[in-house]
């Protein structure tokens, strides 16, 4: 479980998060949506440990493993796709080159694993940026707009994994600047403005 409890964020004099109070349970998918600059995105960096917060409480394991995609997923762009996600999996070494070639297929990106990801449409990279959030079995997904781009065959692959987390207790969340409107995924709705839960 992972509580926020009062939470309010200061950044360049702007209060970016207000009083913030959620409780994220395993084996549930919250959804967070909200127009852009509503304090999503702020609230993904909250939870994973990327910002701190400047009042309130920020309970959570500190041997959870977070899955991770904020904002504009960032590549070695002349490198290929599997450099890229080997790459990532040499920091924390909990993955071989069997595991990343498996997610690979799963996102039906095995057969561009040698191009360089510049080639690679916006589809193309938000999968691979979810081959790398899914691909070191996280306890915890934060995924923002993790569906931009991405076609119908593909995004019923993304569904049907989220589904398949969800089960394994994993805790998930997504950020959307629109309601998702997916049968039985989302199981907490919640709106955000002004880096307010509304």
């Amino acid at each position: 479980m992972i509580n926020l409890k009062d939470i309010s964020k200061v950044l360049k004099g702007k209060e970016v998060l207000t009083n913030i109070n959620l409780t994220l349970n395993p084996g549930e998918v919250t959804l967070l949506y909200g127009h852009n600059g509503s304090g999503k995105t702020m609230l993904l960096r909250m939870i994973c440990g990327l910002i701190s917060p400047d009042k309130g409480e920020l309970l959570l394991d500190s041997s959870f493993k977070f899955g991770v995609i904020i904002e504009n997923p960032t590549f070695f762009l002349n490198e290929t796709a599997f450099y890229n996600l080997n790459y990532l999996a040499t920091i924390n070494k909990r993955i071989g080159d069997k595991d990343i070639l498996s997610w690979l297929k799963i996102f039906n990106l095995y057969e561009v694993k040698d191009k360089r990801v510049k080639s690679f449409s916006l589809g193309m990279k938000q999968r691979l940026a979810l081959c790398q959030a899914f691909m070191e079995n996280p306890d915890v997904l934060l995924l923002d707009e993790p569906f931009n781009g991405i076609d119908d065959e593909n995004l019923e692959i993304v569904y049907n994994l989220l589904e398949k987390e969800k089960k394994k207790k994993k805790i998930i969340v997504i950020a959307s600047h629109v309601k998702i409107q997916v049968e039985g995924l989302v199981d907490k709705q919640i709106k955000m403005s002004n880096g307010k839960i509304v």
